[in-house]
């Protein structure tokens, strides 16, 4: 019972802090504002005894990709700038389609997800079971993620060459 009060506060504690990264204006904070939900979410993993996915949720996300996302924002060197104000009509339309997105989400989490049993077994944890998958079935994806990475990669380079030589 006291695991299940730490995981669901450390879930509010997630969420909170995934609107924060949504809803705030300063890029800076909402990065950061998505560490601390990173954090959370391993956390949850250990919980879920799952330790070898909450290290890598603390090294990949939290440690590489997060350095990452900060990297580009300074690099974009993003200013507060004064917005142009919005129309009615976008404004009624993003809250409709917003509104609409929640609840077929909340109908289809109610109708097929909510009432199914979880899965039983054993779960694969262990690391030298996740890199076979890794690299037997799913090595046409992560060869693809890999191409994507060095695609962004190159891109930011090429942006930070045009800004330097400005």
């Amino acid at each position: 019972m006291f695991e299940f009060a730490i995981f669901f506060f450390f879930a509010a504690i997630a969420v909170i802090f995934a609107l924060v990264v949504v809803l705030h204006r300063n890029p800076v904070v909402g990065a950061l504002s998505l560490v601390a939900s990173f954090f959370s979410l391993a956390v949850m993993y250990v919980l879920l005894e799952a330790p070898f996915l909450a290290a890598l949720q603390v090294i990949v996300y939290a440690g590489a990709i997060m350095v990452l996302f900060l990297f580009v924002i300074m690099l974009l060197n993003l200013q507060h700038q004064e917005e142009a104000p919005t129309r009615p009509v976008q404004q009624f339309l993003g809250y409709s389609s917003s509104a609409a997105f929640v609840l077929g989400l909340v109908y289809y989490i109610v109708k097929y997800a909510a009432f199914t049993s979880l899965p039983s077994g054993p779960f694969k944890t262990d690391a030298m079971l996740i890199g076979a998958d890794l690299f037997q079935a799913y090595v046409f994806p992560f060869e693809m993620v890999s191409i994507l990475l060095l695609a962004a990669i190159v891109g930011a380079l090429l942006l930070s060459a045009r800004s330097v030589a400005r």
